[in-house]
C-alpha cells in the first residue's frame, strides 16, 4: 500500500453485516463458569482455525424486521452448529461489537448470554462450521492462548476476561460484565492477535482498497507506538485512549517508531510524539525525509539489526527497502512475529513506485523477511497473515514479471499495452497504477539485461 495519490478518492470500509453471538455457560465444579467454544473450520472464510462462540449473520428466517430478531438468530445459530436448543426468550443481552475496518468481511454483532440446558456434555461432536466443541474454563483458555496453543479472535479475548472475573455471579451479572467489556472495547480496544502486541486501526489517507493504517503497540513492561499515520482529531483521540489504557496496566511508553516515511504511516507522528512526550525512532533515511515535521522533538536513527528491548519482549529491526528506501520491519524473534509495515498487505498488493521505490530491493527484502521463518505477519494494512504468505507474494511478483516478458516477446512496446497484458487477470484497476507497477518491473528487467528501452517504449533483450 501507499499514501493516497491526488485525484484518487479514498475507499469506504465494507459495511458490517448484522449478526448474533451465543455465549452459552455452564457452572463448573470449581464455581467458575465454563463457556462453550468451537474451533472454527480451517476452510472458513472468517476466523479460520480460531476458537469462538457459536453465531452468525441475521437471516430472513429470523424475521429481521420484528422485535427479538437477534435473539432468534442466536438460538438458530446455536442449534445449527451444535444441536443445542435454547429458547430465544432465555438470552440476556451482553453488548455489541463491530468488526474493525481492516477486515474485508465485517459484522455488527450483538452478544447474548444464557445458561446451558442440564445434561450438556463437556465435548460435543463437530459440525460443518466447527472442527470441535468444548466447554472450557476461561482462565485455562486464556493461558493456552498466551502459550500459543490456541488462536482467539480479539472479541473472544475480552469476553473470556470478563467471564473470568464473574465466578459465583448469576448469569444476569455475567451478561452485564460482558456488555461493559464490549463497550470499553468499542471505545478503546485492546486488540491482540498475539499476546502483548496491541494494535489499533486508524483512518488514514491511504491507497484503496485500504481505509485504515494499523498502529502496532508491542511490548512488555515498556511499549512503542508504531506508525501513527492518522491526522483526524477523533482518530488520534482513540489512540491516546488506548495508550492510556496500556499505561494504566503499568506499562511505560518508550517511543514513537516508524516503518517508513509515507504519510499514511507517519502523518500524525509529530503531533502524537508531542502529545505523549516521546522521542521518534526511525531509519536515518526516514528521519531525513520527515525532518521538518520533527522540529523540537528528540529523534534517533534505528540501524539494521538493532535490538529494541521492551522489558519482556525484544524487537529486532530489519532494513527492508524497496517500497521505501528507509523501510523497516520488526522481528519479534522468540514469538515468530514480524511487524511488516508496507512489506506486505492483508488487503492487496504493495505499490512499488518506479521513481522512488526499487523492485530489486523489494524482492530482496521479501526474501530476507521469509528467511525469518515467521508464523505470523502483522502488516500495516489489513488483517494478520500467515508467514507463508511471503512465498505467495514472491511467486505473485515473479508471475507478474513473467507476463511482462511475454508481452514484450509478443511485440508489445508501449507501456500501456504491456501493463494491460501483464494485468489482464485483474481488469478494472486504474491505468496509472498498473503502468507504474509494470514500469517498476521493466526497470528491474532492464538492470538484469532482459529488457531494453526502444525510443519511448520497450523491447525484449532476452537472447531467446
Amino acid at each position: 500500500m501507499s499514501e493516497l495519490p491526488r485525484g484518487l478518492q479514498p475507499a469506504e470500509p465494507p459495511a458490517p453485516r448484522p449478526s448474533a453471538s451465543a455465549i452459552l455457560l455452564r457452572p463448573g465444579r470449581s464455581g467458575e463458569w465454563e463457556v462453550l467454544l468451537g474451533v472454527r473450520s480451517r476452510r472458513a472464510r472468517f476466523m479460520p482455525g480460531q476458537w469462538a462462540c457459536p453465531g452468525g449473520g441475521l437471516e430472513p428466517v429470523d424475521r429481521p424486521d420484528e422485535p427479538g430478531a437477534f435473539r432468534r438468530c442466536a438460538s438458530r445459530e446455536l442449534y445449527e452448529e451444535t444441536g443445542i436448543d435454547v429458547a430465544a426468550s432465555c438470552w440476556i443481552e451482553a453488548g455489541l461489537r463491530i468488526t474493525p475496518a481492516i477486515f474485508p468481511v465485517r459484522f455488527h454483532t450483538r452478544f447474548f448470554v444464557a445458561e446451558a440446558p442440564s445434561g450438556l456434555e463437556r465435548v460435543l461432536p463437530a459440525s460443518e462450521e466447527n472442527e470441535s466443541f468444548r466447554l472450557a474454563r476461561p482462565a485455562e483458555v486464556l493461558e493456552a492462548w498466551r502459550r500459543g496453543e490456541v488462536r482467539l479472535p480479539p472479541p473472544v479475548l475480552a469476553i473470556l476476561r470478563a467471564l473470568g472475573s464473574s465466578a459465583g455471579h448469576p448469569a444476569t451479572e455475567v451478561a452485564r460484565r460482558v456488555a461493559e467489556a464490549n463497550a470499553q472495547e468499542e471505545r478503546s480496544p485492546r486488540i491482540e492477535f498475539a499476546p502483548d502486541v496491541w494494535m489499533l486501526p486508524l483512518r488514514t489517507a491511504t491507497l484503496p482498497p485500504a481505509t485504515h493504517t494499523n498502529v502496532w503497540l508491542p511490548g512488555g513492561s515498556r511499549f512503542v507506538v508504531i506508525d501513527p499515520g492518522a491526522t483526524a482529531a477523533d482518530e488520534l483521540a482513540r489512540l491516546y485512549e488506548v495508550v492510556a489504557r496500556r499505561r494504566r496496566l503499568g506499562h511505560e511508553a518508550l517511543a514513537i517508531v516508524l516503518t517508513h516515511h509515507h504519510a499514511d504511516h507517519s502523518a500524525g507522528c509529530g503531533d502524537v510524539a508531542r502529545k505523549l512526550g516521546l522521542p521518534v525512532w526511525a531509519h536515518a533515511s526516514t528521519l531525513e525525509q520527515l525532518a521538518p515535521s520533527f522540529e523540537g522533538l528528540v529523534v534517533q536513527a534505528i540501524e539494521d539489526g538493532q535490538i529494541i528491548d521492551l522489558g519482556g519482549m525484544r524487537l529486532r529491526a530489519l532494513h527492508t527497502p524497496g517500497h521505501a528506501a528507509g523501510h523497516l520491519a520488526f522481528h519479534i524473534e522468540d514469538r515468530g512475529l514480524l511487524i511488516a509495515g508496507d512489506l506486505i498487505s492483508g488487503l492487496s498488493t504493495i505499490l512499488i513506485d518506479p521513481e522512488y521505490g526499487d523492485m530489486d530491493a523489494y524482492l530482496e527484502s521479501l526474501a530476507r523477511a521469509h528467511g525469518c521463518r515467521c508464523r505470523m505477519l502483522l502488516p500495516g494494512h489489513g488483517p494478520p497473515l500467515p508467514g507463508q504468505r511471503l512465498v505467495a507474494l514472491i511467486d505473485h511478483r515473479q508471475e507478474r514479471e513473467r507476463r511482462i516478458r511475454v508481452a514484450l516477446q509478443s511485440g508489445s512496446t508501449e507501456l500501456g499495452e504491456i501493463a494491460l497484458a501483464a494485468y489482464a487477470d485483474t481488469p478494472g484497476l486504474p491505468a496509472p497504477l498498473i503502468e507504474s507497477q509494470s514500469l517498476a518491473h521493466l526497470r528491474r528487467l532492464e538492470r538484469c539485461g532482459l529488457a531494453a528501452r526502444a525510443g519511448r517504449g520497450w523491447r525484449t533483450a532476452d537472447p531467446s
